[in-house]
């Protein structure tokens, strides 16, 4: 099974990789700008390009489709490069938006032309990384390896650009070629880039590794390195989880860029800073972790007691981790029904889980499944979780009714220790020093 996820998932998670080694140099340029949504912009443009090129009947992954995209892309870059020069009073973000909101704008009044405009937008952001071929891969490393041979040779006056790109004394002509041609590659970056991955991902691979490696050195080569080794390690965990979860790749694979950043966070903040910033975060960790979850307990308690009815997440925690639950405060009869319903809703699970398995293991040991296998197994799926909302909906009347009973025994009591712990851990954070 994990031979057949690695096959699989092998080019998918090259061509992340090699995502990852060039956005990480732009995104590191990119934060030095302070250009942050230069990227969401380019990328905006660049899906517009796309979209017209489809609406004109052009195949996206066509010479014409990569044209109208590069041609628009430009156009982006051009009118991103001539922003610098209002920057001195107005901060060049506010075009970037401006820019964003409209290419976004044009692309949903274009894509209301297309007959299968939903279905494009959502291959915009999220992309097809699972869809790349060995043939788009080498290209994929031919182009990048060719910018990033020229940024790395013309990499001091870009650097320099990007130093002084907030100086409001800074002639803004001085760097505007060099401005014009980091937007030009980062534009044919971006378009070769989006139409693969997707506009979200490809915003995940340019600023999540920058910032990890920012965290831990202000030295850019240094920030590379590591921004490249915890971009690979996003982009595997992300796809591989993907499968794990079978969930879809591109969404699966952005979460786990933002939970990398996370952890790269924690780590900066909880290990490797100074010995007194290190100190200060963890006493400060702690009263916030402390406070967060204090309220959450209040407020959880206070919402038992004003609505019994709703959903109570945080008491359902509570419930399962000491082994107590809505049922002991039912009658005899109403527990029994309670728990039956349980049981039953449990086996419809399994059931389903089980037809689930076996469609997925279909799809990977070749045991292909026939039309009315498939059908049958959809139809037993329906079933299956009709009969379950069933059973859910008498456990949620049931435990409504104990929820009535149990508010002022259990909801009452909570409010006021999560309150009381919350005011304390305030009043202990402002007496530190």
């Amino acid at each position: 099974m994990f031979e057949d996820v690695l096959a699989f998932a092998a080019l998918p998670l090259a061509a992340a990789i090699v995502f990852t080694g060039i956005h990480t140099w732009f995104g590191l340029q990119v934060l030095r700008r302070n250009v942050v949504f230069a990227d969401l912009a380019l990328a905006q443009v660049s899906a517009l390009g796309a979209t017209v090129a489809v609406v004109a009947g052009h195949a996206v992954q066509s010479a014409a489709g990569y044209a109208y995209t590069l041609i628009f892309t430009a156009v982006g870059a051009l009118l991103l490069t001539a922003s610098r020069g209002f920057a001195r009073s107005v901060r060049q973000e506010a075009f970037i938006g401006v820019l964003y909101v409209v290419a976004t704008a044009a692309t949903v009044l274009v894509v209301d032309r297309s007959p299968q405009g939903a279905e494009h937008v959502k291959k915009m952001l999220v992309g097809g990384i699972l869809s790349v071929t060995a043939d788009e891969l080498v290209k994929f490393i031919i182009l990048y390896s060719i910018i990033g041979a020229i940024h790395w040779l013309l990499r001091r006056p870009l650097l320099a650009a990007a130093a002084d790109h907030m100086d409001a004394s800074t002639d803004t002509g001085k760097f505007a070629v060099w401005d014009l041609v980091f937007y030009l590659s980062f534009g044919v970056v971006v378009t070769s880039s989006v139409a693969t991955a997707g506009v979200l991902l490809v915003f995940c691979f340019l600023i999540v590794p920058a910032l990890v490696g920012s965290l831990f050195s202000p030295h850019i080569g240094v920030a590379l390195v590591i921004g490249w080794i915890a971009g690979a390690a996003a982009s595997a965990a992300g796809i591989f989880g993907s499968f794990l979860l079978d969930a879809p790749t591109g969404a699966v694979t952005v979460v786990t860029f933002a939970a990398v950043l996370v952890v790269a966070g924690a780590i900066r903040a909880f290990i490797t800073a100074p010995a007194a910033e290190r100190s200060r975060n963890r006493q400060r960790g702690l009263h916030v972790g402390g406070l967060v979850l204090c309220l959450l307990i209040g407020f959880s308690g206070a919402w038992v007691v004003v609505a019994p009815a709703g959903d109570h997440p945080i008491l359902a925690m509570i419930e399962t981790a000491t082994g107590t639950g809505p049922d002991r405060f039912m009658s005899p009869r109403e527990r029994a029904e309670y728990l039956e319903a349980a049981a039953i809703e449990r086996r419809h699970k399994g059931e389903i889980d089980q037809l689930h398995d076996r469609e997925r293991q279909s799809r990977w040991q070749g045991d292909e499944l026939t039309s009315d296998e498939i059908r049958r197994i959809g139809s037993m799926q329906q079933t299956l979780t009709e009969m379950g909302r069933g059973e859910r909906f008498v456990m949620d009347y049931l435990r409504t009714r104990a929820r009535e009973r149990e508010r002022w025994y259990v909801g009452l009591p909570l409010a006021a220790i999560g309150f009381i712990a919350a005011a304390a851990i305030a009043r202990r954070a402002r007496r530190a020093p």
